[in-house]
C-alpha cells in the first residue's frame, strides 16, 4: 500500500544521458519517457529535471525531497567532470538521508560511488527483456519471490553492493540487477522507463557491437510482458515510507 502524503514529493531527475541523436525524432527523450512513465503518479510527485550531464546541478543539495538518477551511454569510469561531481553529490544526499533512487547508470553509479564497484563487463552485452525473482521484501510491499521482468540494455556492471546494502534482483549473468539500502536507496539495473519498441530501436542501432545471437536472443524476448507498472509503484512506495520515516524521527 502507498502511504498517502500531504504535499508532493519534489522529485529531481538527473539526466545523465539522452537519447542518441541518430535515434531522434523517431524516439522520446529521456524527459519524455520518464515523463509519461511517471505520470500515474504526478498526484504525488512534482517533478524537476536536471541535466547533470551538462554540469547542470542543483544550488543545494537539500532543494529536493529525492532525487533519481538515469541511464547513460557513459560508465562511472570516464574520464568526465561531471561523473565525480555526481558521485560527490550523491554521496552528500545519502549522508542527509535523502531518499535515492537509480537506474542502469543511475544504479551503477549509486553503487560505487557508496562503497561498491561498477565496471565495464567482460561478460558482454546484456539485453532484451530478462525475469528474475525477487531476493528480499521492500517496506510496505510483500515483494520476496515475486517474478520482475524488465527491459536491460547495459555492457556495465555493478560487481560489489555497498555495505548496507541488500540485492534485491540478480541471475548467474547479473548478480546485482537491483539494490536496496532500506529507507535510503532504491536502484535498478534495468530500464523500467523503456517500452519495448525503443528497446528495439536501440538493438537495432547496436547490433553489429551486440552480435548475432544476442540480436536474436534479445528480439525473441521483445513478446515478453514487462512489470514497469510493478517497478514503478514499488518506486512511490519507498518514497513515501523513506519520507514518512523521516518526519516520524524529526
Amino acid at each position: 500500500m502507498i502511504m498517502a502524503q500531504h504535499k508532493q514529493i519534489k522529485l529531481g531527475i538527473l539526466l545523465a544521458g539522452e537519447t542518441g541523436i541518430n535515434m531522434r525524432p523517431h524516439n522520446p527523450s529521456y524527459q519524455e519517457m520518464f515523463t509519461s512513465y511517471l505520470a500515474a503518479h504526478n498526484h504525488m510527485l512534482d517533478i524537476t529535471f536536471i541535466h547533470v550531464r551538462h554540469g547542470d546541478f542543483p544550488e543545494q543539495v537539500s532543494d529536493y525531497d529525492a532525487y533519481m538518477i538515469s541511464g547513460s551511454r557513459h560508465g562511472v569510469y570516464d574520464d568526465l567532470p561531471w561523473i565525480p561531481r555526481l558521485m560527490d553529490f550523491v554521496k552528500s544526499a545519502y549522508h542527509m538521508q535523502i531518499p535515492l533512487i537509480g537506474i542502469c547508470f543511475g544504479h551503477q553509479l549509486l553503487a560505487h560511488a557508496l562503497g561498491g564497484e561498477a565496471v565495464l563487463s567482460d561478460k558482454g552485452w546484456g539485453v532484451g527483456i530478462k525475469e528474475m525473482a525477487m531476493q528480499s521484501d521492500l517496506p510496505a510491499a510483500s515483494s520476496k519471490g515475486q517474478a520482475v521482468r524488465l527491459i536491460y540494455m547495459h555492457q556495465d556492471q555493478v560487481i560489489s553492493l555497498p555495505a548496507e546494502a541488500e540485492a534485491l534482483l540478480g541471475d548467474d549473468f547479473c548478480p546485482y540487477a537491483a539494490f536496496t539500502i532500506p529507507g535510503r536507496v532504491l536502484s535498478f539495473q534495468g530500464h523500467p522507463e523503456f517500452n519495448t519498441a525503443y528497446l528495439s530501436a536501440l538493438i537495432n542501432r547496436h547490433s553489429r557491437a551486440i552480435g548475432d545471437e544476442g540480436v536474436a536472443r534479445a528480439n525473441g524476448s521483445l513478446s515478453t510482458p514487462t512489470d514497469n507498472d510493478q517497478v514503478r509503484d514499488w518506486m512511490a512506495s519507498f518514497l513515501n515510507h523513506a519520507l514518512a520515516a523521516q518526519s516520524r524521527a524529526a
